[in-house]
């Protein structure tokens, strides 16, 4: 069975010279990408984002704060080491299904698995344990979608890609809402129904996407500890490009990772939005959320790849998503936190739509170790999720709990340093 799932460097490497011409894909192709993507995130960031945080308090509300960070830290933790891992795995797998398409199936089944035994537990120490569970498999199914960028896209049209890519990131933070918006947020249907239209999503995109399966090379590369070791490294001073966007991408995570673990208790302790007022309040801001993020991430994808410009948009974007979490937090009022909503979703989407494009443009060994190396660059993403709920009960001691002003004015200077980190990048525009 070994044999015929991972493949070797020869075969690898006959792939990557295949597609070293890569045609242009279709609108058709954007738009079944776009859903994969929504469907991905629906199920992904929904729980992060309300639904765990709603389960958490109801469990224990004295000590939720502390729990969701608990919970949120060691589920990106199992994040941080599926990506790298199963995209490593994914560039190697030789089945007849082709390489990605079996980790996407796989990852959302798998998680939708474990979403459902997370709504119906009471126990805060199993609702961590299946949580890193679903983290690590819709890691690994978001991993191999990633790949297919670097697989299927040319260069002057991953910007677009990329676009749809973060605008459908928020949009499946809208849909998820909206979805618990419709079900509420009792019993298991909080869970259930934003995973089920994330595990059809992928499945429409397997089924319809073409996914070539590599031959096994009679030259095989095992698979190693060291291998495996291997995988989650990139050395940043021989491709010191992909050093800086990742630090980059780094610190403008450990900003969304802020907002995304407390934007529900920031409502309830800042603002006296009541528990069952949440879920009204999470689906305004995540609508404000998804229109500023579609119509800058359009406007920002599209002239990037007419221009060429990254490194330009990933700065400018980096500086107005810290303004946004300086804003909302400041004015001390609920229009207040939804003028920041918006700029740092502008911000954010911009950010999204362009970054992305520059780490395929700047990926060692593109064609060889694609899915291993965005891996690598999506442990950025995972750390922060990971770091930012365990600095915050720190800073939240500093400036008083309840009080969430200084835990986002750290965020937003942490995310600046994200927007100087891009500038030494030279392998793109």
């Amino acid at each position: 069975m070994a044999a015929d799932i991972f493949a070797g460097a020869q075969a690898s490497a006959t792939l990557g010279a295949s597609q070293s011409a890569q045609p242009e894909v279709s609108k058709w192709f954007f738009l079944r990408y776009a859903l994969a993507y929504i469907g991905t995130f629906t199920a992904l960031i929904t729980p992060v984002v309300m639904t765990l945080a709603v389960r958490i308090e109801a469990i224990d509300p004295v000590n939720k704060g502390a729990n969701l960070g608990i919970v949120l830290g060691l589920g990106a933790l199992a994040a941080l080491i599926a990506n790298p891992l199963f995209g490593m795995l994914s560039d190697r797998t030789t089945s007849r299904f082709g390489r990605r398409r079996p980790w996407m199936v796989g990852g959302v089944l798998l998680g939708l698995i474990s979403l459902l035994i997370i709504a119906q537990s009471s126990s805060i120490a199993v609702i961590a344990l299946f949580w890193c569970i679903t983290q690590g498999a819709l890691n690994a199914a978001l991993s191999a979608l990633i790949a297919v960028v670097a697989d299927q896209v040319p260069e002057h049209q991953r910007a677009r890609v990329s676009a749809i890519a973060g605008m459908s990131t928020n949009i499946g933070m809208l849909v998820g809402t909206a979805i618990v918006a419709m079900v509420g947020t009792g019993g298991t249907a909080m869970f259930l129904w934003p995973t089920l239209f994330g595990v059809a999503m992928v499945l429409l995109f397997c089924l319809i996407n073409e996914d070539k399966a590599v031959q096994p090379s009679a030259a095989r590369e095992k698979i190693s500890a060291a291998a495996v070791l291997k995988s989650f490294w990139v050395n940043p001073v021989k491709f010191p490009d992909y050093g800086w966007a990742w630090l980059s991408r780094f610190l403008v995570f450990y900003g969304t990772s802020t907002l995304l673990a407390y934007q529900v208790y920031v409502l309830i302790d800042m603002f006296a939005v009541a528990p069952e007022a949440i879920p009204g309040m999470m689906l305004l801001s995540t609508i404000i959320t998804a229109v500023s993020v579609v119509i800058f991430a359009s406007i920002a994808g599209w002239y990037s790849d007419r221009t060429g410009k990254r490194k330009i948009f990933v700065f400018i974007a980096a500086v107005v998503f810290a303004i946004g979490l300086t804003v909302l937090v400041s004015t001390g009022t609920l229009t207040g936190f939804f003028i920041g909503i918006a700029i740092q979703a502008a911000g954010f989407g911009v950010y999204l739509s362009i970054d992305q494009a520059l780490v395929v443009d700047v990926l060692p060994n593109r064609e060889t170790e694609a899915a291993k190396n965005l891996g690598v660059m999506n442990i950025a993403n995972a750390v922060p999720q990971t770091l930012a709920p365990a600095i915050a009960p720190i800073i939240l001691m500093v400036g008083g709990q309840g009080n969430y002003t200084l835990l986002f004015i750290v965020a937003a200077i942490v995310t600046f340093g994200g927007a100087l980190a891009i500038l030494p990048v030279k392998g793109a525009k």
